[in-house]
């Protein structure tokens, strides 16, 4: 393959409906590895919660938090690529806390719940309060709204009254659910695979994107290569130059075993 990046979003799409890899999509992914294919996930997830469902030694590098940071599997290392600042996340909550019914609060690796009790028995998972209880460096927001009030027009306030965020609007294959995930500025997982590409001195035309959701379409439109989920939101099968069958049927396992057969 001409390709030299194979980067894969994780929920709906490498991930099958259960949270697992499968067997057959674990080994074609270390399989290219050993052929000096860089494996790249990209997800919203946190650290600890990617170690939750799959072996992060299949990676080479975890774009994590939808772009914050570049976890460097090898070295362990972190690469960051911005943050939210107190008054940034103090002025939201304050502006939206009253149309939400649960808004997370993200760090490097735990995740903070406000207004709805998780009650979860992982250690990452934390339910607070008051905002104030969040002592560490804030990587991005989930908000999740009352159904009545729109999530495209909370979005667009959202970004033009605080012009330092990236606000915008998520939504799983799998789920109708809509809500709003506020990142740094210009930060997303475009922009932080392009800046991996530069590192490693590739670009964005040697990469290969796998993805299903709203979060995944800038990545689907700006590699050379990006690929639908079967089971990906409409609006991502549009943008894509290929669709493969879903993630509860080795979608990215099928097309790379096509795609190396082609020579592509």
């Amino acid at each position: 393959m001409k390709y030299k990046i194979i980067a894969m979003d994780f929920d709906g799409t490498l991930l099958t409906d259960n949270k697992k890899v499968t067997e057959k999509t674990e080994n074609t992914l270390r399989k290219l590895k050993k052929e000096g294919y860089f494996i790249v996930g990209a997800t919203a997830r946190t650290l600890d919660s990617i170690k939750q469902v799959v072996s992060i030694d299949i990676f080479n590098y975890l774009i994590i938090n939808n772009g914050v940071s570049i976890h460097d599997t090898q070295t362990k290392e972190d690469e960051w690529m911005g943050f939210l600042t107190s008054c940034e996340v103090h002025d939201i909550v304050k502006k939206i806390e009253h149309y939400a019914t649960q808004i997370d609060i993200v760090s490097g690796r735990n995740y903070y719940s406000y207004k709805h009790k998780k009650q979860s028995n992982l250690p990452f998972i934390i339910d607070i309060n008051s905002i104030d209880e969040v002592k560490e460096k804030i990587a991005r927001m989930n908000i999740f709204l009352d159904s009545n009030v729109n999530a495209e027009e909370q979005c667009e306030w959202i970004n033009l009254t605080f012009p330092n965020v990236n606000c915008f609007v998520m939504q799983d294959s799998k789920d109708i659910t809509k809500w709003l995930v506020i990142n740094p500025k210009d930060i997303n997982k475009a922009q932080t695979l392009k800046h991996l590409g530069d590192n490693l001195d590739i670009s964005i035309e040697q990469m290969i994107f796998f993805g299903d959701g709203l979060n995944d379409l800038e990545v689907i439109e700006m590699v050379g290569l990006g690929v639908a989920m079967g089971n990906a939101l409409p609006e991502v099968k549009e943008k894509a130059t290929a669709v493969t069958t879903s993630n509860e049927e080795d979608g990215i396992a099928e097309f790379l075993l096509e795609l190396q057969k082609a020579s592509i």
